[in-house]
């Protein structure tokens, strides 16, 4: 197994996740740990509801020593679906915005300290160290709301805390695969003056979306035959979705017109290749020969697969020959397919369209006999396209494009007044001034 080394940001793709998601020295993140051969399922996560025990309470009491917590913590998001639209370089990032509510219980209660995390976990399915956490599990911190930072008396009722902030657009969208996983989650903790802790966990989903454009046109040519493949195909693909191709095969008439070829049968598959790089710790980063050093792992499987055996157009007649196919090609929906990420951290996941067509060699009939003698060769001919496979954009709109209406051709306000009138009346006579409205 290859052995290769991490370099910092910017040298090379196969970086640690610090680079670019840092860790604050002063806060450092809680690390969770998940051994390599544990469910990712969310039974495996901290639960929303935590029970805490009081001071003087006994733990052969079964559940006579716990109380219930003297608050709970719940978030609303007010912000769309996290999504980043475009490449990695180009994208703008994704506006996370929401309110976290503390719901206390008693009638007063004192909160020393209450504090909420965005953090990212990164884990290694196939670690250096089998049984070990820290080759297993990497947590970084992105952002830190400090919501109560000194003692403060909270009565009965719900309070409060609003927060947003902006995800960058480098960021790897929350991805799990074969070899490797990447979430996100925000985590709060609310402390009291009693020394009791309320705790709130909720993983969230940042996705990647590229936004279709024209399509891609590709040539190939297979020498030593006359033989050349034009392919035309959609620049994306979404997992369990299908999508159009056309192939044009020319050539297929010798120049001497004595032979031809005649397409059998197509067949098409689509690989994805996941790649991640899994660091040593500090404990085993003697296996590996020193530190900054990790383990390059490769995974490849088909995610979508066919055949083609009929209905294709052969064209004879024309100075060259030709034939013609369409059909659609997909990604199972039970393959449980993975967009493509390119992460600085050593996470790659990519997918290639292989097309395979078998044509066989004809002698041509002599007229006006129409019967085609079969030669004997056979040939292979194999393409191979990259695919770029991301989530549904949808509307397809930034965070930074929705930019509110602008309002114009708007008269001053309040109107300017013009000439005083008289009016004449039962009691008299008085003055009237009616407004003048100007464009502005």
């Amino acid at each position: 197994m290859p052995v290769i080394g991490f370099f910092h940001h910017g040298a090379s793709p196969s970086t640690s996740m610090t680079s670019i998601l840092p860790i604050d020295s002063k806060h450092p993140a809680p690390k969770r740990r998940w051994s390599s051969n544990r469910s990712s399922s969310e039974s495996d996560r901290p639960k929303l509801t935590i029970r805490t025990m009081s001071r003087g309470s006994s733990s052969r009491g079964g559940l006579k020593g716990f109380i219930e917590n003297p608050a709970d913590i719940t978030v609303a998001i007010e912000s769309p679906p996290l999504v980043c639209y475009g490449p990695p370089k180009e994208s703008t990032g994704a506006l996370l915005s929401g309110i976290m509510k503390l719901q206390v219980k008693e009638t007063e209660q004192t909160f020393e300290a209450f504090t909420m995390r965005l953090l990212a976990d990164v884990l290694t399915k196939k670690p250096v160290g089998a049984h070990c956490s820290d080759c297993t599990t990497s947590v970084s911190e992105l952002h830190k709301w400090q919501l109560i930072s000194e003692p403060v008396v909270l009565k009965k009722g719900t309070h409060t805390y609003p927060f947003s902030y902006l995800l960058p657009g480098h960021l790897p969208a929350s991805n799990n695969n074969a070899l490797s996983r990447i979430t996100y989650c925000l985590y709060a903790t609310a402390t009291t003056m009693k020394g009791d802790e309320i705790k709130f966990e909720k993983p969230i989903t940042l996705q990647r979306a590229v936004l279709p454009g024209p399509d891609r046109h590709s040539t190939r040519v297979f020498p030593p035959t006359d033989l050349s493949a034009n392919v035309t195909l959609p620049p994306v693909a979404h997992p369990g979705g299908d999508f159009p191709l056309h192939i044009r095969l020319d050539g297929v008439l010798s120049k001497a017109r004595t032979s031809r070829w005649r397409l059998k049968r197509l067949s098409w598959r689509i690989d994805e290749t996941s790649r991640v790089v899994s660091p040593a710790c500090k404990q085993h980063s003697g296996k590996l020969g020193g530190d900054g050093k990790g383990l390059l792992h490769d995974d490849v499987r088909t995610v979508g697969s066919g055949e083609v055996k009929s209905g294709w157009k052969s064209d004879f007649n024309s100075t060259d020959g030709s034939i013609e196919v369409e059909f659609n090609a997909r990604i199972h929906a039970h393959a449980d397919a993975a967009c493509d990420v390119d992460s600085p951290c050593g996470i790659s996941v990519s997918h290639n369209l292989v097309v395979e067509m078998i044509v066989a060699e004809e002698h041509c009939p002599v007229p006006p006999s129409r019967v085609a003698n079969p030669t004997g060769a056979a040939r292979v001919l194999r393409m191979q396209f990259h695919l770029i496979v991301t989530e549904r954009s949808g509307l397809g709109i930034s965070w930074d494009e929705e930019i509110p209406p602008v309002y114009e051709n708007i008269p001053a306000s309040p109107p300017n007044y013009g000439t005083v009138l008289e009016v004449e009346g039962e009691e008299g006579v008085a003055l009237f001034c009616p407004p003048v409205y100007q464009e502005s």
